[in-house]
């Protein structure tokens, strides 16, 4: 599930690339923005006595269990779950019920949904040993990333540094400006500490 859900994050930009996406966006968007019309008066059930006639009742649409699975993508299963989940997040919270959605609109939806399946299955499949462990480890370094702190005044601290080494050196290197070296400078700090730590905490051994 981890590596699914590793896998959905990283898709996000592909998915704006997709076509169906975009169906899938103006059905949904389509459906929200729908009014009711008012209906006329229907007089067809008045008898001749000028009684009302029973009406009808309305027919519920079937709503199934959030564990019931609502499609098989390659063999794999997405639940009601994952679906009411995913259209949530689609409609920004406006509609959550994969059941409610007509049947192009729920196709769409797990399309879309299929996706990261698809490509982490294929992946999985076609990529050797040492390139799933390259990801993986950029991943992590990302999501550590992420998790570090640093502050401006440590990144202008190491700043000053560099540029006083190349006014001792007399560099003939253009010293830019800090606005234009901050984030390149933070990265480096950062993966300086993330890189420490793993150090600090690994056990090395060497006969």
């Amino acid at each position: 599930m981890r590596k699914y859900l590793l896998i959905s994050s990283i898709l996000v930009g592909l998915l704006s690339q997709v076509s169906y996406a975009d169906a899938l966006k103006n059905s949904l968007t389509s459906m929200l923005n729908e009014k009711e019309t008012p209906s006329m008066v229907d007089l067809s059930r008045l008898g001749v006595d000028a009684k009302p006639q029973r009406k009808p009742k309305a027919v519920k649409k079937r709503t199934r269990s959030k564990k019931a699975v609502v499609a098989v993508v390659n063999g794999r299963n997405i639940r009601k779950r994952a679906a009411d989940k995913h259209l949530k997040m689609r409609t920004k919270g406006k509609v959550s019920n994969f059941d409610l959605l007509p049947k192009k609109q729920r196709l769409r939806l797990v399309k879309e949904m299929a996706l990261p399946i698809i490509v982490l299955q294929r992946a999985k499949k076609e990529l050797s040993a040492e390139e799933k462990e390259a990801i993986l480890s950029r991943v992590w370094m990302q999501k550590e990333s992420q998790k570090a702190k640093v502050n401006d005044e440590e990144i202008k601290k190491i700043y000053e540094q560099i540029k006083q080494q190349a006014i001792e050196n007399s560099t003939s290197d253009k010293i830019l400006p800090f606005e234009q070296v901050k984030d390149r400078i933070k990265m480096q700090m950062v993966e300086k500490k993330i890189i420490s730590d793993l150090m600090q905490d690994s056990k090395i051994k060497v006969w």
